[in-house]
């Protein structure tokens, strides 16, 4: 299995099919954030609960957030690209998104064992995200394109970053979002 896919994927190719892994997954959160997030509002961490504005559109501002890292993703991707193709290894930032994107594939799957229940995301992250950052990994491995300090240094860089882009995804998220309607109920017109 593993020889065939060696042979059908290059290594120039599995290098981009990060960003499109990225929006595979981040497409089902979207889809899915407005509808599960909202009546579990009350079991989410206080953080969470802070950094949305309720009374606007959730998918917005999600969206918005994974707009900001995608656009870093395809940046990132476009730069290891190149390095590969003039014969260079990979980056560590770029070997760090692949192996946060593994982190997170690996948290959804969990998230969801223990609420046994759906969780966002927890679909592409065990048919995308895992299957995906762990081939590429072994790839990029065999391909000698990545030594483990770059790993390591990758996942130093990139984890926290992640964080400070979702935080300014949500805040940016916060501000073009729109307000939602009010729901229709008795006596209420829409």
């Amino acid at each position: 299995m593993l020889a065939f896919l060696n042979d059908w994927i290059s290594l120039h190719l599995l290098i981009w099919l990060l960003p499109v892994a990225f929006f595979l997954h981040d497409g089902e959160e979207i889809a899915a954030v407005e509808r599960w997030i909202r009546p579990r509002k009350h079991t989410l961490s206080p953080l969470i609960q802070r950094a949305l504005n309720w009374d606007k559109s959730i998918t917005v501002q999600f969206a918005t957030a994974v707009t900001l890292i995608g656009s870093l993703i395809c940046l990132g991707t476009g730069i290891a690209a190149a390095a590969v193709q003039d014969g260079g290894k990979l980056g560590p930032v770029f070997v760090g998104m692949v192996a946060v994107m593994l982190l997170d594939g690996i948290k959804h799957v969990i998230l969801s064992l223990e609420k046994r229940c759906y969780t966002v995301g927890a679909v592409t992250a065990a048919l995308v995200e895992i299957p995906y950052a762990s081939y590429a990994l072994y790839r990029f491995y065999e391909a000698d394109l990545v030594e483990t300090s770059a790993l390591w240094l990758g996942i130093a860089i990139v984890l926290p970053l992640v964080f400070l882009l979702i935080g300014i995804g949500f805040t940016l998220g916060r501000w073009i979002a729109p307000y939602r309607k009010p729901a229709a109920g008795p006596g209420r017109r829409m």
